[in-house]
C-alpha cells in the first residue's frame, strides 16, 4: 500500500511540474518581441528629444522620479530608463539630476506638478511626448 502511494505522490508532483513548466512556456511566447517594440518605441521618442535639443554635443541633465521630493520610483526602472536614454542621446552627455540649461525628464503629470511647485519659474517645459519632456533652465534668480 505505501509503495502505491509513494508512486502516486510521484505521479502527481510530475504532473504538477509539467503544468508550471507549460506556463512558463506560454508566457514566454513572444516576449522577445514585445521588448524588442518597447526599446524601438524609447528610443523613438527619446530621439524626439534629441531633434528638439538646439545642443548637438555637451552635458545635458536627466531628470526621473528620483529628483521629485516624495515620489515612488523604482530604482531598477529609472536606472534602465538612464542608460536607455543616455544610449540615445549620444553624443551627447547625459548626467543625472537637473545639471545644465537643458535638461530631459521622463516624469508623469503628478510628478511633473510636483517639479512645477518645487521649482515655479525656473524652468521652461517643454513635453515632448507622453511623459518625455525637456527641461530649460531659465535665468530667473
Amino acid at each position: 500500500m505505501l509503495a502505491i502511494l509513494k508512486k502516486v505522490l510521484v505521479a502527481l508532483l510530475m504532473l504538477i511540474n509539467l503544468f508550471y513548466v507549460e506556463q512558463i512556456w506560454i508566457s514566454s511566447i513572444n516576449i522577445g518581441d514585445r521588448g524588442a517594440k518597447s526599446l524601438e518605441r524609447w528610443d523613438a521618442d527619446v530621439m524626439l528629444v534629441k531633434k528638439s535639443l538646439p545642443i548637438k554635443r555637451g552635458v545635458i541633465g536627466y531628470v526621473s522620479e528620483q529628483d521629485i521630493p516624495g515620489a515612488e520610483c523604482g530604482y531598477w526602472d529609472t536606472e534602465t530608463e538612464f542608460l536607455l536614454t543616455q544610449y540615445a542621446l549620444a553624443p551627447l552627455i547625459l548626467k543625472k539630476g537637473p545639471v545644465a540649461e537643458w535638461n530631459v525628464a521622463i516624469l508623469d503629470y503628478k510628478n511633473l506638478k510636483t517639479w512645477e511647485e518645487t521649482y515655479p519659474g525656473r524652468y521652461e517645459i517643454i513635453t515632448i511626448k507622453g511623459k518625455v519632456r525637456i527641461f530649460h533652465r531659465l535665468n530667473n534668480p
